[in-house]
């Protein structure tokens, strides 16, 4: 590929943050986590993309595309940057939270090529957060891939793009020092009310919301000490964690809380307020101070509760910093890491690339039909892209053996079957003994290549989840109509094809059935 155009086609995205958009803006992209995990495979399958990542925090939304080996979308970009109403991959970030691509388009910004490479290290190190060099970014960074590589829209490029950048960050986080406040909104929270004269050894607090950024503000406030009270459901899925030196209240029994308070933070992901003024009214005494924290996005706190006597509320935006002069040193030499790493991952494509031009390109895959019947496939991993490829093989392999340290339900369930054989361990080598056949679909790029290279050297065909070059063979989608079987491939492109072709396949077998 050339540096400019071929770099510009390989790696795009589109996306907004706290410096471009307001709160409200913002909290029109918010989804939960299981309305994101249900889109992106439509997003990637729309985009007849390789690969899409979604990066969305409190202060960002990012949508991350690869068209690795594949058609590029042509983009539509506006002459300073931001999206025009049509162009693809805003349309279907758009299209994912149901709102309107006109209204929100000028809030947000278009990144090709280098320029969104760059953006995202600098993104994983903390130099774009509202908090110069904060602690989460990077893990958030981190699951961002890992959702990806769970749903299994992730590819190549954007693992090791998302890895490279997660290294780069980390390296930057333990070799360089910042001079800096705060390392998280709570902190500079609990700065505020102690530049208003509050004595939180004195205070009883009240955290709505026992999600990771609901403990991490427990926490925080349990080690100024002050007395903790944290709301929990009664609902909730799994065993309830209340932090160590907090007391338990049920959620639905908050407001009873509010005038025992001094200090109310919340930080949940409901789409509606946790606290409306008209109910907070109804309780709270006007002669009573309380500071209110309102550290979700969208919001958990009613705005209009900062008009209500004796209140002060502050969200998420209010808590921006800036880069200072006295980190100009620090800056430069996170410059020089970046840069750094940065040249790695585009030495990982130009690498990659010249080792496909080794031989001819494939253009197609040869539809070969084989029996299985009296075959072992051996999976290294049991998670949701092992459960998928074991679904469509179950009806035609005669043994299947799934090694990980930890299975999904189903797959469990295929077991108690007696469908396949599972084995708790980590990858060996020697679980591949006997393989005709083995599918590497760990969330490790290294475990994978691992199990590529021990495939190569025995001469076992092998399928490698993260990386379509190496892959002996591919799966198909698949119709069948009792003995007929009709596989659709593209050989790893044209993704919205083969699915589009696929339903043809499958509305003609209900035909003859009819």
């Amino acid at each position: 590929m050339s540096a400019s155009t071929g770099r510009e086609a390989l790696i795009c995205m589109v996306g907004t943050d706290h410096a471009l958009a307001p709160l409200d803006v913002r909290a029109a992209f918010s989804l939960t986590k299981e309305v994101r995990d249900a889109v992106l495979p439509l997003i990637r399958a729309n985009l007849g993309a390789s690969g899409v990542v979604m990066l969305a925090t409190c202060n960002r939304t990012e949508l991350w595309v690869s068209f690795d080996g594949v058609v590029p979308l042509r983009r539509s970009i506006s002459s300073n940057g931001s999206p025009n109403a049509d162009d693809p991959l805003f349309a279907a970030l758009c299209a994912a939270h149901n709102v309107e691509p006109d209204k929100y388009a000028p809030y947000f910004a278009c990144r090709q090529g280098d320029s969104a490479v760059s953006h995202l290290f600098h993104v994983a190190c903390g130099l774009r957060s509202a908090i110069v060099a904060e602690d989460q970014i990077i893990s958030q960074v981190k699951q961002a891939i890992a959702t990806s590589r769970e749903l299994g829209v992730a590819d190549s490029c954007l693992e090791v793009l998302f890895r490279q950048a997660v290294t780069s960050a980390k390296q930057i986080k333990s070799g360089i020092r910042f001079t800096r406040a705060y390392a998280t909104a709570v902190d500079q929270a609990i700065d505020t009310l102690k530049a208003q004269g509050v004595d939180l050894s004195r205070s009883t607090c009240l955290v709505i919301g026992n999600g990771e950024y609901g403990r991490l503000a427990a926490s925080a406030l349990v080690s100024q000490g002050a007395s903790v009270l944290v709301t929990v459901r009664q609902y909730t899925h799994g065993a309830v964690v209340v932090p160590t030196g907090c007391t338990g209240v049920p959620y639905s029994d908050r407001y009873a809380y509010v005038d025992r308070c001094d200090v109310i933070m919340s930080a949940t992901t409901s789409p509606h307020n946790t606290l409306t003024r008209e109910a907070f009214e109804g309780v709270h005494d006007v002669s009573h101070l309380v500071a209110l924290f309102d550290l979700a996005v969208p919001r958990d706190i009613d705005p209009s509760i900062a008009d209500v006597p004796g209140c002060s509320l502050y969200d998420i935006d209010s808590f921006a910093t800036k880069v200072g002069e006295e980190n100009k040193q620090a800056i430069a030499a996170a410059q020089r890491i970046i840069s750094s790493g940065m040249d790695e991952f585009w030495d990982w494509v130009s690498r990659r690339d010249a080792h496909s031009l080794e031989k001819p390109p494939v253009d197609a895959f040869f539809p070969l039909f084989v029996d299985l019947s009296e075959k072992k496939a051996v999976f290294i991993g049991g998670g949701a892209i092992a459960l998928r490829r074991v679904r469509t093989l179950l009806p035609f392999v005669g043994d299947i053996v799934v090694y990980a340290p930890d299975f999904s339900p189903e797959l469990e369930r295929f077991a108690a079957d007696g469908a396949l054989s599972l084995v708790r361990a980590s990858y060996t080598p020697s679980q591949l003994d006997d393989a005709d056949m083995a599918f590497a679909c760990t969330n490790s790029s290294e475990i994978n290549d691992a199990v590529w290279e021990e495939c190569k050297s025995r001469g076992i065909m092998v399928n490698v989840c993260s990386d379509r070059f190496k892959c002996d063979f591919q799966f198909p989608g698949i119709s069948r109509c009792g003995n007929v079987v009709v596989g659709v491939n593209a050989g790893g492109k044209e993704h919205r094809r083969v699915k589009q072709v696929r339903a043809r396949i499958d509305r003609l077998f209900e035909e003859e059935e009819l």
